[in-house]
Protein backbone atom coordinates (compact mmCIF):
# COMPACT_ATOMS: atom_id res chain seq x y z
CA UNK A 1 0.00 0.00 0.00
CA UNK A 2 2.69 2.54 0.47
CA UNK A 3 4.81 1.78 -2.46
CA UNK A 4 0.96 2.85 -4.37
CA UNK A 5 0.83 5.65 -2.37
CA UNK A 6 4.81 7.00 -3.52
CA UNK A 7 4.41 6.16 -6.64
CA UNK A 8 1.48 8.62 -7.06
CA UNK A 9 2.74 11.15 -5.37
CA UNK A 10 6.24 12.25 -7.57
CA UNK A 11 3.90 12.81 -10.46
CA UNK A 12 1.33 14.84 -8.30
CA UNK A 13 4.17 17.04 -6.88
CA UNK A 14 5.58 17.42 -10.38
CA UNK A 15 1.62 18.51 -11.88
CA UNK A 16 0.68 20.80 -8.95
CA UNK A 17 4.39 22.42 -9.11
CA UNK A 18 4.06 22.88 -12.96
CA UNK A 19 0.87 24.22 -12.45
CA UNK A 20 1.72 26.77 -9.94
CA UNK A 21 4.70 27.88 -12.01
CA UNK A 22 2.47 28.33 -14.99
CA UNK A 23 -0.08 30.32 -12.92
CA UNK A 24 2.95 32.75 -11.89
CA UNK A 25 3.98 33.47 -15.05
CA UNK A 26 0.57 34.02 -16.46
CA UNK A 27 0.58 36.45 -13.48
CA UNK A 28 3.97 37.88 -14.30
CA UNK A 29 2.39 38.30 -17.78
CA UNK A 30 -0.73 40.29 -17.04
CA UNK A 31 0.29 42.37 -13.91
CA UNK A 32 3.70 43.37 -15.28
CA UNK A 33 4.28 46.84 -15.61
CA UNK A 34 4.56 48.76 -18.69
CA UNK A 35 6.97 51.94 -19.55
CA UNK A 36 5.74 54.79 -16.91
CA UNK A 37 2.52 56.61 -17.86
CA UNK A 38 3.11 60.46 -18.39
CA UNK A 39 2.81 62.74 -15.29
CA UNK A 40 2.47 61.84 -11.67
CA UNK A 41 -0.83 60.03 -10.24
CA UNK A 42 -3.48 63.14 -9.46
CA UNK A 43 -4.60 64.20 -6.53
CA UNK A 44 -7.90 62.24 -5.26
CA UNK A 45 -10.47 64.75 -6.14
CA UNK A 46 -13.40 65.14 -8.95
CA UNK A 47 -13.05 68.78 -8.05
CA UNK A 48 -11.57 70.97 -11.06
CA UNK A 49 -9.28 73.91 -9.93
CA UNK A 50 -9.38 76.88 -12.36
CA UNK A 51 -11.53 77.62 -14.86
CA UNK A 52 -13.76 75.28 -16.23
CA UNK A 53 -13.53 72.85 -17.87
CA UNK A 54 -10.11 72.30 -16.40
CA UNK A 55 -6.69 71.31 -17.76
CA UNK A 56 -6.82 68.93 -21.31
CA UNK A 57 -4.58 66.24 -19.70
CA UNK A 58 -5.62 62.80 -19.12
CA UNK A 59 -4.78 62.35 -15.84
CA UNK A 60 -4.14 59.12 -13.91
CA UNK A 61 -5.76 58.46 -9.90
CA UNK A 62 -3.22 56.42 -7.41
CA UNK A 63 -5.34 53.38 -8.08
CA UNK A 64 -5.07 53.68 -11.39
CA UNK A 65 -1.77 54.16 -11.83
CA UNK A 66 -1.05 50.90 -10.25
CA UNK A 67 -2.43 49.59 -13.52
CA UNK A 68 -0.48 47.27 -15.89
CA UNK A 69 -2.48 48.82 -18.99
CA UNK A 70 -2.26 52.79 -17.24
CA UNK A 71 -0.30 53.88 -20.08
CA UNK A 72 -1.85 52.49 -22.87
CA UNK A 73 -5.22 53.51 -20.83
CA UNK A 74 -3.80 57.07 -20.64
CA UNK A 75 -2.62 57.55 -24.75
CA UNK A 76 -6.11 56.31 -25.77
CA UNK A 77 -8.02 58.25 -23.82
CA UNK A 78 -5.87 61.16 -24.25
CA UNK A 79 -6.25 60.60 -28.07
CA UNK A 80 -10.17 60.41 -27.57
CA UNK A 81 -10.65 63.51 -25.67
CA UNK A 82 -8.22 65.78 -27.98
CA UNK A 83 -10.45 64.40 -30.86
CA UNK A 84 -13.51 65.60 -29.26
CA UNK A 85 -12.35 68.90 -28.20
CA UNK A 86 -10.40 69.65 -31.78
CA UNK A 87 -13.93 68.39 -33.66
CA UNK A 88 -11.31 65.70 -35.05
CA UNK A 89 -13.87 63.05 -36.31
CA UNK A 90 -10.82 61.27 -38.33
CA UNK A 91 -8.72 61.10 -35.21
CA UNK A 92 -11.74 60.10 -33.17
CA UNK A 93 -12.43 57.23 -35.34
CA UNK A 94 -8.89 56.49 -35.13
CA UNK A 95 -9.05 55.50 -30.63
CA UNK A 96 -12.89 53.59 -31.03
CA UNK A 97 -13.70 50.44 -31.98
CA UNK A 98 -14.42 49.14 -35.29
CA UNK A 99 -18.23 48.36 -34.03
CA UNK A 100 -18.46 52.02 -32.54
CA UNK A 101 -17.12 53.53 -35.59
CA UNK A 102 -19.78 51.01 -37.70
CA UNK A 103 -22.93 53.31 -35.52
CA UNK A 104 -21.63 56.70 -35.99
CA UNK A 105 -21.56 59.25 -38.79
CA UNK A 106 -19.56 62.01 -39.03
CA UNK A 107 -22.56 64.37 -39.23
CA UNK A 108 -24.32 63.34 -36.53
CA UNK A 109 -21.08 62.97 -34.08
CA UNK A 110 -20.36 66.69 -35.28
CA UNK A 111 -23.64 67.73 -34.28
CA UNK A 112 -23.04 66.24 -31.11
CA UNK A 113 -19.82 67.45 -30.03
CA UNK A 114 -19.83 70.85 -31.98
CA UNK A 115 -19.38 72.91 -29.07
CA UNK A 116 -18.40 70.21 -26.26
CA UNK A 117 -14.60 71.43 -24.10
CA UNK A 118 -13.22 68.26 -22.17
CA UNK A 119 -11.21 68.87 -19.51
CA UNK A 120 -10.16 67.80 -15.72
CA UNK A 121 -10.39 64.14 -16.51
CA UNK A 122 -9.16 61.59 -14.10
CA UNK A 123 -9.05 58.32 -14.36
CA UNK A 124 -10.27 56.63 -10.77
CA UNK A 125 -9.91 52.91 -11.89
CA UNK A 126 -8.95 50.28 -14.25
CA UNK A 127 -10.74 47.19 -13.87
CA UNK A 128 -9.17 44.13 -16.66
CA UNK A 129 -11.16 41.67 -18.11
CA UNK A 130 -8.56 39.00 -18.77
CA UNK A 131 -11.07 36.73 -20.46
CA UNK A 132 -12.67 39.34 -22.50
CA UNK A 133 -9.81 41.21 -22.91
CA UNK A 134 -11.27 44.19 -22.52
CA UNK A 135 -11.08 46.90 -19.27
CA UNK A 136 -13.42 48.68 -17.71
CA UNK A 137 -12.41 52.47 -16.81
CA UNK A 138 -13.79 54.87 -14.47
CA UNK A 139 -13.50 58.34 -15.57
CA UNK A 140 -14.05 61.52 -14.20
CA UNK A 141 -14.10 65.23 -15.97
CA UNK A 142 -16.06 67.93 -17.01
CA UNK A 143 -17.49 69.53 -19.95
CA UNK A 144 -18.69 72.58 -21.30
CA UNK A 145 -21.16 72.82 -23.81
CA UNK A 146 -23.99 75.46 -25.42
CA UNK A 147 -27.16 74.30 -23.55
CA UNK A 148 -28.97 72.92 -26.40
CA UNK A 149 -26.09 69.87 -26.95
CA UNK A 150 -26.26 69.22 -23.42
CA UNK A 151 -28.34 65.80 -22.31
CA UNK A 152 -31.92 66.30 -22.34
CA UNK A 153 -31.61 64.72 -18.69
CA UNK A 154 -29.43 67.46 -17.82
CA UNK A 155 -29.44 70.89 -19.90
CA UNK A 156 -26.56 72.62 -18.23
CA UNK A 157 -23.83 74.77 -19.43
CA UNK A 158 -21.41 72.62 -17.37
CA UNK A 159 -21.50 69.40 -16.49
CA UNK A 160 -19.14 67.02 -14.09
CA UNK A 161 -19.30 63.79 -15.45
CA UNK A 162 -18.45 59.95 -14.11
CA UNK A 163 -18.57 57.14 -16.42
CA UNK A 164 -17.52 54.20 -17.48
CA UNK A 165 -15.71 53.77 -20.85
CA UNK A 166 -15.06 50.27 -22.10
CA UNK A 167 -11.63 49.51 -23.87
CA UNK A 168 -11.17 46.52 -25.67
CA UNK A 169 -7.87 45.38 -28.02
CA UNK A 170 -8.24 45.38 -31.72
CA UNK A 171 -5.36 45.19 -33.80
CA UNK A 172 -2.88 45.33 -30.61
CA UNK A 173 -4.11 48.55 -29.78
CA UNK A 174 -6.59 49.64 -27.27
CA UNK A 175 -9.84 51.57 -28.80
CA UNK A 176 -12.57 53.08 -26.49
CA UNK A 177 -15.67 50.65 -27.61
CA UNK A 178 -19.40 50.97 -27.60
CA UNK A 179 -20.94 49.16 -24.17
CA UNK A 180 -24.12 48.51 -21.86
CA UNK A 181 -21.56 49.82 -19.39
CA UNK A 182 -21.24 53.57 -20.93
CA UNK A 183 -25.00 53.94 -21.39
CA UNK A 184 -25.56 54.90 -17.53
CA UNK A 185 -23.09 58.13 -16.51
CA UNK A 186 -23.08 59.84 -13.27
CA UNK A 187 -23.89 63.94 -14.01
CA UNK A 188 -24.48 66.68 -12.23
CA UNK A 189 -24.41 70.61 -12.61
CA UNK A 190 -20.58 72.12 -12.48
Amino acid sequence: MGSVASRWLVPAVVVITGAAVAAGMVGRTVYARPAEAKGTPAVESSSVAGPLPGPAEVRLSPDSFTHPDRTSVQRVLQEYFDAINSLDFASWRGVVSARRVSVTSEAGWIAAYETTRDGGMVVQRVESDVVGRRLRVLISFVSTQDVEKAPPALPEACIRWRVVYVLVWEGGELKVDEAAENRNPQMEKC
